[in-house]
C-alpha cells in the first residue's frame, strides 16, 4: 500500500529571514533535503542512481506558502509521488507544524530522469521503489 514519507525539521536561526520567519527559499531546501532523505529509505541513493549515469533534474516547482513558521518550530515534512510517467514524475509535498499540526505550505516539484545527459526511461527497479509513495 502507497504511503506518505515524513521527514521531521527544525527552523534554526539561520533559516529566518528580516520578517521573523522561515525565508521562503529555505522551504525549498527543507524539500531537497526530504526528497534525497526518501529516496536512500526506499533503496535509491543519489550516489548510487550517479554511478548508474542517472540524474533527476528538476523542471517545475509550485509552492503555496500557508502560514508562517519561525525559529525553534519543529517541522514535518511529508512527500508521496502524484505523477509517474515514463520519463517524469512530480512529487507533492506538505509541511506542517508539528506543535500544532498548523499546515505551513503545500507544493508540487516535478522532475525528469537523464541518462548521461539525455532523456530516458525511468528504470524499472526506480519506478519500483516509487510506487511504494504514489498515491494517486
Amino acid at each position: 500500500m502507497a504511503r506518505k514519507m515524513c521527514q521531521e525539521v527544525k527552523a534554526r536561526n539561520y533559516h529566518i529571514d528580516s520578517y521573523g520567519h522561515v525565508n521562503n527559499a529555505q522551504y525549498l531546501r527543507y524539500l531537497e533535503d526530504a526528497r534525497t532523505d526518501f529516496f536512500e529509505e526506499l533503496g535509491l541513493s543519489i550516489p548510487g542512481l550517479n554511478a548508474r549515469s542517472i540524474h533527476i533534474f528538476i523542471t517545475a516547482t509550485n509552492l503555496q506558502y500557508r502560514k508562517p513558521a519561525k525559529i525553534g518550530d519543529k517541522l514535518l515534512v511529508y512527500g508521496w509521488f502524484i505523477k509517474i510517467s515514463s520519463r517524469k514524475a512530480t512529487w507533492q509535498h506538505e509541511i506542517y507544524r508539528k506543535q500544532d499540526n498548523a499546515l505551513i505550505l503545500t507544493g508540487q516539484i516535478s522532475g525528469m530522469f537523464l541518462k548521461q545527459g539525455r532523456l530516458t526511461t525511468i528504470p524499472s527497479d526506480v519506478r519500483a521503489a516509487m510506487t511504494k509513495i504514489y498515491i494517486s
